[in-house]
């Protein structure tokens, strides 16, 4: 059994860089600096070049945001406990993968995917309202 990586998704690996600016700030391609886009890859594992320019710790939190992305470009739209979130930290890093995995265009069946993400926004914007309803309820 090997214990090397299958290769990533170009497409979610570019875009997980671009949310977190790598392309701008460690890319050493002048394409990519000046785009701010990722645009220069290592075709062996599909992973953006940039990646090799970053700490190890970094490493660990662009894997956490491809996994996540990964995970909103499968999983949204399924039924089950995934993304109902309605604050925290959960919610952040699930706002992120689904922006990210957004711009990805082999979701998993897009009408259904796009359905589900205007539905969780719809949700979380009525939780956003109640919350400061309470809010404004106990500063009077």
């Amino acid at each position: 059994m090997s214990s090397e990586k299958p290769p990533l998704d170009i497409h979610l690996a570019a875009r997980t860089a671009e949310a977190m600016a790598l392309p701008l700030m460690v890319c050493r391609s002048r394409k990519c600096r000046r785009g701010p886009r990722c645009r220069w890859y290592f075709k062996a594992t599909n992973e953006p070049c940039c990646l090799r320019n970053i700490d190890p710790g970094q490493r660990a939190i662009f894997d956490r945001i491809y996994e996540d992305a990964r995970f909103a470009r499968e999983f949204l739209g399924w039924e089950g406990p995934f993304f109902k979130a309605l604050s925290g930290p959960q919610r952040m890093r699930d706002d992120l993968a689904i922006a990210i995995a957004r711009n990805v265009p082999n979701r998993w069946i897009p009408k259904r995917w796009d359905a589900t993400r205007r539905a969780r926004e719809k949700r979380l914007a009525a939780a956003d309202r109640n919350f400061e309803a309470q809010g404004r309820g106990d500063a009077d």
